[in-house]
């Protein structure tokens, strides 16, 4: 799952996918489809196991193939998952330095969860917003629920000023456009988070202490 057109919309930006799974037989075929499915593809993926239990493994390598896949132990939480599968990948190398310029490159880490099935034209908006703006260092999409498209789960986060986390959505708020616009928030999900990879190894990834879920 690697593509590398001559011709390539969004052509500076280079993408690499990183899925992290965890028993999630029920979903990563379909999630694996969504990202080969994507209108602007990656340019490469690597999908990390975190000692899955059902078939999970075995789909990914049928999938992508085994070179493609790294396994942890049972106990590995996301962030310290996703950040081996990006250490893996680059073995070192240091990130692409931003400088603001409009024709550079720019290196950017499509994090995916296995029950994050991204809509075809979700890499193609995300980095329709990070072309925009070359000062920006993270986007997210809305995020709606699996077994209901309606269902709204997320659309970026910030704080109240009491200190609570306010997620900008009613209690069972359902998917009508309200929230396709763009606006900057203090964070956004993990699933289907892009950084700029020169970002991600400034902060030296999540913290490696959260567990998975």
């Amino acid at each position: 799952m690697s593509v590398q057109p001559d011709s390539i919309e969004f052509a500076r930006h280079d993408v690499t996918a990183v899925l992290v799974t965890h028993d999630g037989e029920r979903w990563v075929g379909q999630v694996l489809d969504a990202i080969a499915g994507q209108e602007r593809p990656i340019q490469r993926f690597v999908g990390v196991d975190t000692g899955s239990r059902d078939r999970t493994l075995e789909i990914l390598y049928d999938t992508v193939g085994e070179g493609r896949v790294i396994t942890r132990p049972r106990d590995t939480g996301f962030g310290h998952a996703a950040g081996f599968a990006v250490n893996a990948v680059f073995g070192g190398q240091r990130a692409v330095e931003v400088h603001d310029e409009p024709d550079e490159l720019v290196e950017w880490i499509w994090l995916l969860h296995d029950d994050c099935e991204p809509d075809p034209e979700a890499l193609r908006f995300l980095l329709a917003l990070a072309d925009e703006d070359p000062t920006i260092g993270v986007v997210g999409p809305k995020i709606r629920g699996w077994y209901n498209r309606w269902d709204l789960l997320e659309v970026g986060t910030t704080i109240a000023p009491n200190g609570r986390r306010e997620t900008g959505l009613d209690r069972g708020e359902t998917d009508q456009g309200q929230h396709d616009g763009q606006r900057e928030v203090l964070a956004v999900s993990s699933a289907g988070m892009l950084v700029r990879r020169d970002v991600w190894e400034t902060l030296g990834g999540f913290d490696r202490a959260l567990p998975m879920m």
